[in-house]
């Protein structure tokens, strides 16, 4: 019950910060999302850009670990990974809130789950990573830090980004507990912000 308050409280203080206290709506908002999809830099500045990137890398990582955790339990998982590319880390909070203790459905893995436990998916998301942060080498931090005051988009990625940082190493930690890979992992995961957990994912045994 204490684990299930600690979550269902950082949910709802995440999603009170979102409604009452971050940054307004900007008008040209849609227009810099286009440009960030199409990698405009006549638009959108690269420093914005690559934490575009990298939030869209942080989501499909979090909807990976928590595909693979999912297995087995009687809480579908596929609804919280697939909300956690638009809604970020809430759906993470929210799983991890209602995550039943044991693995104990046995059925058939579903092509998401496939997906999730692909080595491929690591390497990919690892190889784009690397793009996003050599487009973003050139980016004007001075700026980044004036629109995450100004502008509801970059404030809640950055934010959610900063929750990723710690979220991730704690999925990870609940499968290597699951999976027998070594507690090391977690330490990679943590110190190496997406690229550790691209390595978690590559060299972990699919089987388990």
């Amino acid at each position: 019950m204490f684990r299930r308050a600690i979550y269902l409280g950082a949910f709802v203080a995440l999603n009170a910060h979102s409604f009452l206290t971050m940054p307004g709506w900007q008008p040209d908002t849609w227009n810099r999302i286009a440009a960030m999809a199409t990698r405009d830099f006549s638009v959108v500045e690269p420093a914005a850009y690559a934490v575009f990137v990298l939030y869209g890398m942080w989501s499909l990582l979090l909807a990976a670990l928590i595909l693979i955790d999912g297995e087995g339990r009687r809480l579908p998982a596929w609804p919280f990974a697939l909300s956690t590319m638009v809604l970020g880390p809430s759906m993470v909070f929210l799983y991890q809130a209602f995550r039943p203790a044991e693995a104990d459905v046995a059925r058939t893995r579903s092509p998401l789950e496939k997906v999730a436990r692909s080595p491929w998916l690591g390497i990919v998301i690892g190889a784009i990573t690397l793009g996003a942060l050599w487009d973003g080498r050139t980016g004007d931090l001075g700026a980044l830090w004036a629109q995450f005051q100004t502008d509801y988009l970059t404030h809640a990625m950055l934010v959610d980004e900063a929750l990723f940082l710690i979220l991730v190493p704690v999925l990870v930690a609940q499968d290597v507990r699951r999976s027998g890979h070594g507690p090391a992992w977690v330490w990679v995961s943590l110190v190496l912000p997406i690229f550790g957990v691209c390595a978690y994912l590559t060299r972990r045994r699919a089987g388990r």
